[in-house]
């Protein structure tokens, strides 16, 4: 019998730990090449020009849990590559601190940490292990004010690509946030690293983000992107072993409830997030002290199920902005539209949606409000670009950048905002009619 890890369990339900999975699964294809781009970059001193890789999804998707497995791959190996994960937020504001983390991060590991972590970028620093204090002497001093390629430069000045001791991946989350000019220092920065004819050195560029990082990225002056990776639900296997995994990790004994256990996941659609959700309804039972980690004395699995659909409907209720809220209606009429379109093996474009879109605000607009785009997206075409852009954000639309096509990808969201729609009996028959009327057969 596995010793039942309460203490652990516990924790992982309060640190809201959706994010960084104790079992993670599926996504090989996208770690490999990574970690294969990274390891040939170190072999050659350089990583090749043009081969940044792009992770995109919907919100929940386990863009950010994959990041953190990236990083934790092949540490036996003796110039293992090291990851190092900022946010968007981090590399526009605080290039610096990035520079040092990956100067540190491509260094060999002695001693403590670097002072000037201490008070500028720490929390970068320790995102990449035990790494702590550089081989070396390095002038953080030329690193204080962000000058684009020329920072590239420098570092490698300070460190050239003969000297690492560890090929850096360099990951950019919330990466569909990278908005600007190309000329500002930060996209110099990373146009340098893409092109990596200028500077060699063996740091390889990866962005992580929503449906549109694609193009965000492109905006920045990265081109010719190798390899773009959607990031979508696990398969019925994968989640198996999500789960199958979560139970050992923690100790908890399954007995003769195996088959109840799985069952109580389908829901989740296999939805990375939405399985955390309903790892913390069967933790929060798990936990009572008269069953203390032993499945088979969970007697009552309707209120389990009540506590994970209120996890998940809660997270729902989250997605939905104001501007969802508002505009309910038309929220609802979208996701009906691309639903039957998909369900019928027709991909919608941007077009035939905003089409769509502003057919619906001059024909139901009357009925009752929540028809119409919110004001603060502005008026005309690019208030509904802005607005099916704020769809995508929220997870109810994914955009297939190269098609330029959009979908629904979480089926749960889906029926949960037209059910949160709240169509009149008029209104829904005439959206039928709308529909029969402008989708081909």
């Amino acid at each position: 019998m596995p010793e039942f890890k309460r203490n652990k369990l516990a924790e992982f339900v309060k640190n809201d730990s959706g994010e960084f999975p104790p079992v993670f699964v599926g996504r090989e294809d996208i770690l490999e090449d990574i970690l294969d781009q990274s390891r040939h970059a170190f072999k050659r001193g350089s990583a090749p020009a043009k081969n940044t890789k792009v992770i995109h999804g919907a919100p929940g998707a386990g863009k950010t849990s994959l990041l953190t497995e990236l990083s934790q791959r092949g540490k036996a190996e003796e110039h293992h590559p090291r990851t190092v994960v900022v946010t968007s937020a981090e590399i526009k504001n605080r290039l610096p601190d990035v520079m040092k983390a990956i100067v540190i991060a491509a260094s060999k590991p002695q001693g403590q940490w670097f002072s000037a972590l201490k008070t500028r970028g720490s929390d970068l620093g320790q995102r990449i292990g035990n790494v702590s204090f550089l081989s070396f002497q390095a002038d953080f001093a030329q690193m204080t004010q962000p000058r684009g390629p020329d920072d590239l430069y420098s570092l490698a000045r300070m460190v050239p690509s003969g000297k690492w001791e560890h090929p850096v991946i360099l990951a950019i989350d919330e990466a569909q946030r990278l908005r600007g000019d190309i000329a500002t220092p930060y996209a110099e920065f990373l146009q340098a690293i893409h092109d990596a004819n200028r500077v060699p050195l063996p740091l390889t560029l990866v962005f992580a983000g929503l449906g549109d990082t694609q193009e965000r990225v492109n905006n920045i002056g990265i081109t010719n992107c190798v390899n773009v990776f959607a990031v979508e639900a696990l398969n019925r296997q994968e989640q198996t072993q999500v789960i199958d995994g979560f139970c050992e990790y923690f100790g908890v004994e399954v007995g003769t409830s195996r088959e109840r256990l799985h069952s109580f996941f389908e829901s989740t659609d296999g939805w990375p997030r939405h399985i955390y959700w309903a790892q913390c309804a069967l933790a929060e039972t798990l936990l009572e002290p008269d069953i203390d980690g032993h499945m088979d004395k969970v007697s009552d699995w309707l209120t389990v199920e009540q506590r994970r659909d209120r996890f998940r409907i809660g997270y729902y209720e989250d997605r939905r902005s104001l501007a969802l809220k508002i505009s309910d209606k038309l929220v609802g009429a979208v996701m009906k539209t691309v639903a039957v379109y998909n369900d019928r093996g027709i991909k919608i474009n941007f077009s035939r949606l905003a089409d769509q879109i502003n057919g619906y605000s001059n024909k139901f607009q009357g009925h009752s409000s929540g028809w119409c785009v919110p004001e603060d997206f502005g008026t005309g075409s690019s208030a509904v670009r802005r607005y099916i852009e704020h769809l995508v954000h929220q997870g109810a639309l994914a955009e297939d950048v190269w098609s330029d096509t959009y979908r629904c990808p979480i089926p749960s969201f889906q029926s949960h905002l037209i059910s949160r729609a709240n169509f009149t009996p008029e209104e829904s028959m005439a959206l039928e009619q709308n529909l029969a009327a402008e989708i081909p057969e």
